[in-house]
């Protein structure tokens, strides 16, 4: 099948494999959970499908704090072991994945008598450097007050006295879980958004396919997906899909909210990602510098809400912002300046059911949510549905790993599967081949050198048709006369990447994503005679679709009333 047929236009036909095959392997949700088991699954030559209910990416993995991370913090609960994979990891996706996996400096500013001393720090570092195997981007250095302030001059000055500089890595989360589901695509792989499961198949007690809806359908169009092995990586819906399975099953999952700021780098007074501890209860908050602004956050609170898109509350934009102007009131960062909100749901095991735990930490972790295990969590049920809820976006191809493990021993032939590759192979092209594709367009028309370099580093080669389609527009190549180079992308992701709303359009796929709602909303009135065209939409088909995406960013990220 490939990309080629990865859009709109070919969801009839991928329905009818749908209905027509029996997969080795059916993948409930589209997270980057999802996604790695069905990459890695296809890499290894089974024939898989992926159901997403929603969109790709659309849940927690586009609602992250946006790091690939070894965890520092993970140090202070003894989670030595969570650290450690996710140092590896870190290291062995800037290997392979360097235009979507961006190394990046943070800092630690030490203050006298407040925060991380310096001794701890200091033996912090070196245990981070090893868990790391030495194989960091760069090792950790001390920096002198002066240094510190000129990275970042937005700081207060009493009593700081230096700083500490290491580094993680950032991320665009649910461009990562696409290229991640378009890679399992390109290689014989049926993966559908907007199709939520409604039923399990079951014969004699065990599961063996599922009842799923095309809500892209006008009449909502049923198909039954038959599968050797079933897989619930449904995250922060997981009890929902293991209720079909058994309604008096104890639940797994407890949500953790964690909600984020996003500034225009104009306002703040800094040139890197910084780490530092709140002055109202010592919370680690960090600013993370990304493509012209920096995301500020994040809250760690449990939620009794239903699983879903959770509403920025104003009781955790007030934390953040009281926060910062305790850390640094002289940047004056206030709600006016607060360009954009997002909160997500982190699915957490549930707290007294993690075996690694002893009782005692168990009770932190029930009080306090940063304290709970990042670790992933997998439950085979007597049915053979396979669950798996818990770990972290750096973590997610380990999980995939360890969820194929009891794929093989559910469906056997163990011998017949190639070996796991994920950590050979790169998302979109190997590094080398990524830099010469770039250098050949920025030849070509110097002037979109930078639009190339944006393109490359989120589309790997798949970049290739994108900047072809800009250059011919550039030179007036195109029949509209209106055409902009921007409309290339706008053309490929519609073609190849599945994109069904204008939702998914603006807010997940393209690479001109702004952090204004405004902007936002500008972009779609500007492209809605090529978005229409594209997605096969009517005027009023256009016109609802805008209303309904309007409405959802005054919801989920607009900032809630706090007093100014």
């Amino acid at each position: 099948m490939g990309l080629e047929n990865f859009n709109m236009r070919s969801r009839a036909h991928l329905f009818e494999r749908l209905a027509a095959e029996t997969f080795d392997l059916l993948v409930i949700g589209g997270g980057v959970t999802g996604a790695s088991i069905f990459r890695d699954a296809v890499l290894r030559g089974m024939s898989v499908a992926l159901l997403e209910a929603h969109d790709f990416a659309s849940g927690t993995s586009s609602r992250s704090s946006k790091l690939i991370h070894g965890g520092l913090r993970y140090l202070k609960n003894l989670g030595f072991r969570m650290a450690w994979e996710s140092c590896h990891e870190r290291n062995l996706q800037i290997r392979l994945n360097k235009g979507l996996v961006r190394p990046e400096p943070f800092l630690v500013p030490i203050y006298k008598d407040r925060g991380q001393s310096s001794a701890m720090l200091r033996l912090g570092m070196i245990l981070y450097e090893c868990l790391s195997g030495f194989q960091n981007f760069r090792c950790h250095r001390f920096l002198t007050r002066e240094e510190t302030l000129l990275l970042a001059p937005g700081l207060p000055i009493e009593g700081l006295m230096g700083g500490c500089s290491y580094y993680d890595a950032v991320v665009d989360d649910s461009r990562w879980t696409m290229e991640i589901i378009k890679d399992g695509v390109r290689r014989g792989g049926v993966a559908l958004n907007y199709v939520p499961v409604v039923a399990l198949l079951k014969d004699k007690g065990s599961i063996v396919g599922a009842s799923a809806q095309d809500c892209m359908a006008p009449a909502r169009q049923g198909v039954e997906v038959r599968a050797r092995a079933i897989v619930n990586a449904t995250g922060v819906f997981a009890d929902s899909i293991r209720r079909m399975d058994d309604p008096a099953g104890q639940p797994l999952v407890r949500l953790s909210k964690g909600t984020h700021l996003v500034f225009a780098d104009r306002d703040v007074p800094l040139t890197v990602t910084t780490v530092f501890s709140s002055p109202l209860d010592g919370r680690p908050l960090f600013m993370v510098k990304h493509v012209d602004c920096f995301l500020y956050g994040t809250t760690d609170d449990w939620d009794a809400g239903e699983p879903g898109h959770p509403c920025p509350g104003m009781k955790d934009c007030d934390y953040l912002l009281a926060s910062l102007r305790s850390f640094m009131p002289e940047a004056k960062l206030d709600s006016r300046k607060v360009q954009f909100v997002y909160s997500g749901f982190r699915p957490l095991l549930a707290s007294g059911l993690d075996p690694k735990l002893k009782l005692g930490n168990n009770d932190r972790a029930a009080a306090d949510p940063s304290r709970a295990s990042r670790e992933d969590f997998i439950e085979v049920a007597p049915s053979s549905l396979i669950t798996v809820i818990g770990g972290k976006l750096t973590t997610a191809r380990l999980m995939a790993l360890r969820v194929l493990e009891k794929v093989l021993a559910r469906i056997g032939r163990r011998g017949q599967w190639k070996k796991s590759a994920t950590h050979l192979r790169s998302l979109g092209g190997t590094n080398e081949a990524v830099a010469e594709g770039l250098a050949y367009w920025v030849k070509q028309d110097n002037t979109l050198a930078g639009y190339f370099r944006t393109l490359y580093q989120r589309y790997g080669l798949d970049a290739y048709a994108i900047c072809e389609g800009a250059l011919h527009i550039r030179r007036g190549q195109h029949p509209d006369p209106r055409a902009e180079p921007i409309r290339a992308e706008v053309e490929y992701v519609c073609r190849h990447e599945m994109v069904c709303t204008l939702e998914d359009l603006i807010e997940r796929r393209a690479g001109f994503l702004s952090w204004s709602i405004e902007r936002r909303l500008e972009r779609l009135r500007y492209g809605a005679h090529v978005i229409k065209a594209e997605l096969g939409l009517d005027d009023e088909e256009f016109e609802a679709q805008y209303l309904a995406y309007e409405t959802y960013l005054r919801r989920y990220h607009a900032l809630p009333g706090i007093e100014r």
